[in-house]
């Protein structure tokens, strides 16, 4: 068995998840893990999924079939991945800005820090007039002291972060 990540992104529609589920199962995949989203009316997704070598294609072909969607299927090879001992989540709220995400990520890249999932939104905020930046991450560490290098790379972004750091 093998680990494949198929990407999706097209025009939303309703039945969308239905059919892309339903020739998974046909080709004898088993859907392990997703993030579905709708943004700016178009449908975006990660699928994780295990299914022998021989169905891979023949279920690439089934999924590039759907005229409303592109499609990318990645083989997973988890040997590239680093190891870590840690994961730490970190929420970080503020003014939203241009580049306000480049700079999260390079402080924790700075910090020595290894993004492994973030969710980020920008909601209307009453109280300002502007909006409002929200980012949740998960972060891999190695050592416990890269915790302390990160929120400080962090906080030293801009004054008006309000960062927030939990795991071990």
């Amino acid at each position: 068995m093998q680990q494949i990540v198929i990407t999706l992104v097209g025009s939303d529609r309703p039945g969308l998840v239905d059919r892309v589920s339903r020739l998974i199962l046909t080709h004898q995949g088993n859907w392990l893990a997703s993030s579905l989203s709708k943004m700016a009316g178009q449908f975006a997704s990660i699928i994780q999924v295990r299914i022998n070598d021989e169905h891979i294609q023949p279920l690439a072909d089934a999924l590039n079939d759907i005229k409303e969607l592109q499609c990318i299927v990645q083989r997973s090879d988890d040997s590239e991945q680093p190891a870590h001992s840690m994961t730490l989540s970190i929420t970080v709220t503020g003014n939203d800005k241009p580049g306000i995400v480049q700079e999260v990520a390079s402080a924790v890249h700075k910090g020595g820090g290894n993004i492994l999932k973030m969710v980020s939104e920008c909601e209307s905020a009453p109280n300002w007039g502007g909006e409002l930046f929200k980012a949740t991450l998960q972060v891999g560490i190695t050592q416990a002291g890269q915790r302390d290098g990160i929120r400080q790379h962090i906080e030293n972004i801009a004054n008006d972060l309000m960062v927030d750091i939990s795991g071990n």
